[in-house]
């Protein structure tokens, strides 16, 4: 399909403007409603189902579709957060290094009781700091879940196909560098990039030019300090 003949709708799931798959949003990822870019969201994670529906310009069904499993997800996190009021024993796993940054070893779990202090020997948490980790992350699943019920709501309760019209999807545009002098470590001086984003090595296979006019990168115009475009 030609880049002019491209068309983006509204996801009625994450209601975010993506570019259109006949009436349906391409695959995306999901972008928790209502938690703001670089907060922690928990379950809001993975492939949008906004996929399995039609585009808000056409249908609602994705956003009902939708609220319910918020609401469903709220009671769920209401009931655990109640249950963690009566400080039940509690579940930690040890870390394994086996990735960078390491991940929970879930065939050693460890069980946390009332009262039980942090050992050193293994890392294990105490009880109190266990329960208010666990607690905090409930708390935030529960607003969440409450900011995203509150925004599908509003558009459910407004809605019309004419407020969620297709558009033109914007043309690629390709990224080109503000180009720098580097000095090698024999030496030598070869040209990379005023943003630094490459790897060793990689500069030379980026698009690069001598004039500020010219450069779409967003990290380079920062640095040049030019507008964004």
């Amino acid at each position: 399909m030609p880049a002019a003949d491209k068309l983006q709708g509204t996801c009625s799931v994450c209601l975010r403007l993506m570019q259109l798959h006949g009436d349906h949003p391409i695959r995306h990822g999901f972008s928790a409603v209502g938690v703001r870019h670089g907060q922690h969201g928990g379950y809001h994670t993975g492939p949008c189902a906004g996929t399995q529906f039609p585009h808000l310009g056409i249908s609602t069904e994705g956003t009902r579709w939708a609220l319910d499993r918020e609401r469903a997800q709220l009671e769920r996190l209401r009931a655990q957060i109640a249950n963690l009021a009566t400080n039940p024993d509690l579940t930690w796993y040890p870390k394994k290094y086996d990735v960078p940054g390491g991940r929970p070893d879930l065939a050693h779990p460890v069980v946390i009781k009332p009262g039980t202090e942090s050992d050193y020997t293994t890392g294990a948490p105490s009880y109190a700091f266990l329960h208010r980790s666990e607690k905090a992350k409930l708390e935030n699943w529960q607003h969440a879940a409450e900011r995203a019920i509150d925004a599908y709501e509003k558009v459910l309760a407004t809605w019309s196909p004419e407020k969620y019209p297709t558009t033109g999807a914007a043309k690629k545009v390709e990224t080109v560098h503000m180009e720098r002098p580097v000095k090698t470590l024999r030496g030598d001086t070869v040209v990379g990039t005023v943003c630094r984003s490459a790897r060793r090595g990689r500069a030379s296979l980026l698009a690069k030019t001598s004039d500020p006019a010219k450069v779409t990168c967003k990290r380079c115009r920062a640095t040049l300090g030019l507008p964004p475009l």
